[in-house]
């Protein structure tokens, strides 16, 4: 029989795979690992499993270096952060994110205890390095970890190339005003380029579905405490078209949280109680909205007057 035919077929096929860019890998048949052709490298274990926990390509990025040993450790870099197994802790802990933005000294001096800003529902600020996070850089941070993944903040938002940024110990994220989302910066390359290790940067990035959009309209910018207060919840594509259906969450200090559904045309609307908070109170509230697959975050205010 005559295999030449179906070993062409199979090599074109593999080509045009390898040419178009495969977006998320594929399982490495038999060898627990997952190729990635857009840089060439694979994730094996003991970083595959933590790698596809932590939202894999779209948290850590593609892999740009081979797994490298540094007794007693194994790192491999991706292209926002990078990853290091220590055998000598508990499997649950054994991987974890490297400190590269303090090894590439990142960081910037702490807020001075004066200037600590206090009493906002959606900023924290963490002792550990003297710096705060908050909004939408704040929901990320918890949404991924935390401390126990991303590390503390070692610096406060501040504007870089036109985008706001924030650096945290193990990985660094902007605000995206295009998708109108959180997502990391390429610090994983520029540790990698640092140490030297040739890292093999994608010759064509893919990029994630663009997330969701929303438009907040409260009803009274300031009110008494235990008012009603309404609010209007807009929530579009990323080409600005109504989303209906979409489920929106209002998450509002003292109260459980307001869900809602937008109509057909992108049109969420409730009330809530104002809280019994003190006269001149900013009380801030968070806007979730979901369409099933993308999703986005909001933040509005108001003021307790009286």
């Amino acid at each position: 029989m005559n295999r030449a035919p179906q070993f062409y077929m199979y090599a074109t096929f593999g080509a045009l795979l390898l040419a178009l860019g495969f977006p998320q890998g594929w399982p490495a048949q038999g060898t627990g690992e997952r190729l990635f052709p857009e840089t060439g490298h694979a994730v094996r274990e003991p970083f595959l499993e933590f790698f596809e926990a932590h939202g894999g390509v779209s948290f850590l990025g593609y892999p740009i270096t081979p797994m490298i040993a540094e007794p007693p450790y194994q790192v491999q870099c991706f292209q926002y952060a990078c990853l290091r197994w220590d055998p000598l802790m508990p499997p649950e802990q054994a991987v974890e994110l490297l400190s590269i933005a303090e090894a590439m000294g990142l960081g910037s001096p702490p807020i001075p205890p004066p200037h600590i800003p206090l009493g906002r529902p959606f900023r924290r600020y963490i002792s550990e390095t003297g710096h705060t996070v908050s909004a939408m850089f704040l929901a990320f941070w918890l949404r991924h970890g935390g401390a126990n993944i991303m590390g503390n903040p070692i610096t406060e938002p501040y504007l870089e190339n036109g985008r706001i940024v924030q650096v945290f110990q193990r990985i660094k994220i902007m605000w995206d005003p295009v998708g109108q989302t959180v997502r990391p910066v390429n610090l994983g390359e520029s540790y990698a380029r640092m140490r030297g290790l040739n890292p093999r940067i994608p010759a064509r990035m893919i990029e994630p579905l663009p997330a969701l959009r929303v438009q907040i309209a409260l009803r009274r910018p300031v009110l008494a405490a235990g008012d009603l207060q309404g609010i209007v919840v807009f929530v579009m594509d990323e080409e600005g078209r109504p989303v209906a259906r979409a489920r929106v969450r209002v998450e509002v200090p003292g109260h459980d949280p307001l869900l809602l559904e937008t109509d057909d045309t992108g049109r969420a609307e409730g009330v809530f109680i104002a809280g019994a908070f003190p006269r001149g109170s900013l009380v801030e509230i968070r806007i979730l909205a979901s369409d099933g697959i993308r999703q986005a975050e909001g933040f509005a205010s108001f003021r307790i007057w009286r």
